[in-house]
This record gives C-alpha cells, sequence and structure tokens, in this order.
C-alpha cells in the first residue's frame, strides 16, 4: 500500500495495485477524482451536520469534509471490504478522527433486509464494483452483510446523505424512508438504468419534498434540499409557478 496525493486537495489517499489502475492514480495526481462530490461536499455540509455517506471509497470525501468542517457525526460506509483498510489509512495520514467506518451494503427493502446480504460483485479496479456488478463476467462475487437504511438514518438522526453507490440508489430511494434528511448529494447512474432510472430519482424526491439544487449539481453528480411540501388539490401539488 502507498499514498497518492490529490493534486486539487492536497489530500494523501491510501491506495493499492490490487484495487486501483493508471487511470485511477492520474485522476488523482490531477486533482479531477471527485472533484465534484469535494466541491459540493464542502458547499452544502456544515458544522454540525449528521452525515452519512454511501460508497466512501478511499475515504476522500469523509476526509475533505472532516477537514474542513466539524460535523456532528460522520458515518463512511463502503460495501467492498477491501477498501476498508485504506480507508482508514487515509483518515490516519490526514489527522482525521471521530468517523465511523462502516463494511456493509445499506439497503431498505424488507426482502433484503430479511435474507440478511446482498451479492455484490468486485471489480479489479475499486470504482466499478457495485450490487449491479454481480453476476458479471470478469467479476468476483461475494457476499455482504446488510444494515437498514432507513433504521440507521433515524437513530442516527442523520440530516445530510452523501450517496455513490455505482447504481444501487435507484433500488435504495424506491424504499427508503428519508426522515430527518434535508440534503442530499448522489450521483446517479444513467448507464446502469437509464434515463428512465434518473427520471425516477427525481420523482421520488420530489414526491418527498425535495428540490434540485443547481448551484451544487454538475452532470452526474447533483443536490437536492428539503423544503416545505407545496399544498396538494385532489392529491396533487398546488405548485406557485402554473403547471410544471
Amino acid at each position: 500500500m502507498d499514498f497518492v496525493t490529490h493534486g486539487g486537495a492536497n489530500i494523501d489517499l491510501s491506495v493499492a495495485d490490487d484495487i486501483t489502475s493508471p487511470r485511477v492514480i492520474s485522476e488523482i495526481e490531477q486533482g479531477t477524482y471527485e472533484d465534484r462530490e469535494m466541491k459540493f461536499a464542502r458547499n452544502v455540509i456544515q458544522d454540525g451536520d449528521r452525515v452519512l455517506e454511501l460508497g466512501a471509497g478511499l475515504g476522500f470525501v469523509s476526509t475533505v469534509v472532516c477537514g474542513s468542517k466539524k460535523p456532528a457525526y460522520f458515518a463512511a460506509v463502503e460495501a467492498d471490504a477491501r477498501l476498508i483498510p485504506h480507508i482508514r489509512r487515509t483518515h490516519e495520514k490526514n489527522g482525521v478522527t471521530g468517523v465511523e467506518v462502516i463494511n456493509a451494503a445499506f439497503v431498505a427493502d424488507r426482502d433484503t433486509l430479511d435474507r440478511g446480504h446482498v451479492e455484490f460483485g468486485v471489480t479489479s479496479v475499486f470504482w466499478g464494483s457495485g450490487i449491479n456488478k454481480a453476476g458479471d463476467n470478469n467479476v468476483t462475487t461475494v457476499r455482504v452483510d446488510v444494515q437498514d437504511a432507513s433504521r440507521f438514518i433515524r437513530e442516527k438522526k442523520i440530516n445530510v446523505l452523501v450517496s455513490d453507490i455505482e447504481g444501487g440508489e435507484l433500488d435504495l430511494f424506491r424504499h427508503l424512508d428519508f426522515g430527518p434528511i434535508r440534503k442530499i448529494i448522489i450521483e446517479v447512474h444513467p448507464r446502469v438504468f437509464g434515463p428512465e432510472g434518473v427520471r425516477e430519482v427525481f420523482r421520488i424526491l420530489d414526491d418527498n419534498d425535495f428540490v434540485y439544487d443547481a448551484p451544487n449539481s454538475s452532470g452526474p453528480v447533483i443536490t437536492f434540499r428539503k423544503q416545505k411540501p407545496f399544498p396538494r388539490i385532489f392529491g396533487r401539488r398546488k405548485w406557485p409557478f402554473g403547471r410544471r
């Protein structure tokens, strides 16, 4: 294992040959690795927030946030067990303490929770791994224990959700109780579930009174903020600016 310095954040990230590639190393060195997530997290997350990050990767976003803000709580969740020591090494190298690092898949549908695990596809380059890759050719499929995302959010009083779970966000959002969440930074993956899946993500968030935050959104990395719901007439929202 070694460290590579992120060119945009001056943060040392723990890496190893068995989880990265020359492209990954190049993006870290050039500062393009998760640069939008870094920018929006810094803008959106404030001191005192309680943050749940799904898809923690190498621990970059949690290091950025905890190095520039003072969240009251931060949980970094990663389903790929290979990355857990890298997350902890990244935190230690950059002086970050207090982050709860969890190796699990956070889900919300009852059938999967009752089963207790998901099939997770592990690829040679870490950022390609995901639940949707399980069973693919040239992928190692493993079982990962699950945790109840809705219950965790409720019990930990999470008000900020950061999600980059390689397409798993659609199924999660279909079943999730958003509870106390007020801000969401999410990377959507249309190559996994297509434009209709992206449309459904927006619809689910709209139904839960989240609105699109344009200044803190770019490409597939999108921010939403909770607002008070508009009144409904005959089961439909009465929007203040006419028809949508």
